[in-house]
């Protein structure tokens, strides 16, 4: 039972940090894109396929589909706990 309890704390303590950490992210990616004059058609978190080669522990990386005047956009991003790391388009 007592097994249990703390599967149960960890589960629970890792839902609400990859909630917390996604929500902060795609509030700053949107934050970014509205900074570069665009309004976000889509995030996307990818774990595979992106052109970062330091994603893994802590560095997120995310595909980003936007739109401006140019037209639609597709860019890159990595982000950290501290915030945007690097951006491609």
């Amino acid at each position: 039972m007592n097994y249990l309890v703390v599967i149960l704390l960890a589960v629970a303590a890792i839902t609400a940090v990859t909630l917390i950490r996604t929500r902060h992210d795609r509030q700053l990616l949107t934050d970014e894109v509205r900074r570069r004059g665009g309004e976000v058609v889509q995030l996307t978190r990818v774990r595979r396929g992106s052109p970062f080669p330091d994603t893994g522990r802590g560095w997120w990386a995310w595909k980003v589909e936007w739109r401006d005047a140019g037209g639609e956009r597709t860019s890159w991003a990595l982000t950290t706990r501290d915030g945007l790391g690097e951006w491609r388009d």
